[in-house]
């Protein structure tokens, strides 16, 4: 992904796509590739898991084709109805060196589709290639960050199954509970606290987790459907011996002085 903003193009590419397979107006191998490349992405188009395994790893997978068609978006587009067997050549496609952050422009790159998508078994495919669960987009924002959210709570116990590191930091120092958090996505936030993400975290602006929860319980109200659900995790981090009220991103900074952390991980400036 060159801008994180091009996460946003994805929901339209996967309807487009969607509705494309659906509507059996797949676009066909002979529309973007020729000579080798073709070959493979017509054992593709099959389903022929031999020959894509035998022509993978000697195809170049880097260089895209019309269109600027690459290789794993196409095989992408041939298993957009999920069926197993089009996501397993999907994956072995990535297991021959096919890289998932490689953009088709205006449309993104497969790992951003597949992180939009409510279904994970195209996270599962991905994973199951060979992606890190901790791989950082840009490296500064870890994709778990991306499925942080009741939508995607498939996706997120998936990644988190897998290993993800609930408590990796973005560039601003925020973590995947912090996200979930300010989308109102009180489920993933309490599957996050369920796996062990950390309630006593601050970024690099001094405002807190416990801070950014107190701010949208006045926002919302503390009666309203959503503020119920904010005092529920409030009373539960106060139990998980989080200070209450929390301190203000002033007074954060204040103890900081000269010495604003500015690094990714603040294991050695922990909040008292």
């Amino acid at each position: 992904m060159k801008t994180l903003s091009r996460i946003f193009i994805v929901p339209a590419l996967l309807l487009a796509l969607s509705y494309a397979v659906h509507a059996m107006k797949k676009f066909p191998a002979t529309d973007f590739f020729s000579g080798p490349q073709l070959e493979l992405a017509q054992a593709i188009e099959r389903g022929d898991m031999e020959q894509v395994r035998r022509l993978a790893p000697k195809t170049d997978l880097s260089t895209p084709g019309r269109k600027n068609m690459t290789m794993l978006f196409f095989a992408f587009q041939e298993a957009l109805q999920r069926d197993p067997h089009r996501l397993a050549v999907m994956s072995e496609v990535v297991k021959a060196g096919a890289d998932p952050l490689q953009e088709v422009p205006d449309f993104g790159d497969p790992l951003g589709v597949v992180l939009n998508s409510a279904h994970p078994e195209f996270l599962r495919a991905m994973l199951d290639s060979g992606v890190d669960p901790n791989t950082m987009i840009e490296g500064r924002r870890p994709i778990v960050f991306f499925v942080a959210s009741d939508r995607k709570l498939g996706s997120l116990e998936l990644l988190v199954e897998r290993g993800a590191d609930v408590n990796r930091r973005d560039s601003l120092r925020n973590t995947s509970l912090y996200e979930a958090l300010t989308g109102y996505d009180t489920e993933a936030v309490n599957y996050l606290l369920d796996h062990g993400a950390n309630p006593n975290t601050y970024n690099i602006n001094g405002i807190s987790f416990p801070r950014q929860l107190e701010s949208q319980m006045e926002h919302v109200g503390t009666t309203s459907k959503s503020g119920v659900k904010l005092v529920e995790i409030r009373d539960r981090i106060i139990r998980m011996g989080v200070k209450w009220p929390p301190e203000t991103p002033a007074q954060i900074r204040a103890r900081w002085g000269a010495n604003a952390p500015r690094r990714l991980d603040d294991s050695k400036l922990p909040l008292p």
